[in-house]
């Protein structure tokens, strides 16, 4: 994970927030059943409790992985 921009734990107020990207592999319920998605999501982890966030963008990015599955599923 590569860190160009840092801020404060929103978790443990004492650890710094590194950005980077993270792929992800996960399960999603649909009507047409669960559905296998991955995708590369921006994430922020604290270097000082491991907490992960991710923000707008990232749920943006994960509901469109979901959409090419779902898309792909007959």
């Amino acid at each position: 994970m590569a860190d160009n921009h840092s801020d404060d734990c929103d978790f443990c107020r004492r650890g710094r927030v590194i950005k980077g990207s993270e792929d992800i592999g996960f399960y999603q319920w649909t009507d047409k059943g669960y559905l296998y998605c991955r995708a590369t999501v921006p994430v922020g982890v604290c270097d000082h409790c491991g907490m992960k966030s991710w923000d707008d963008a990232s749920e943006s990015i994960i509901e469109e992985a979901i959409r090419r599955a779902y898309d792909r599923r007959p």
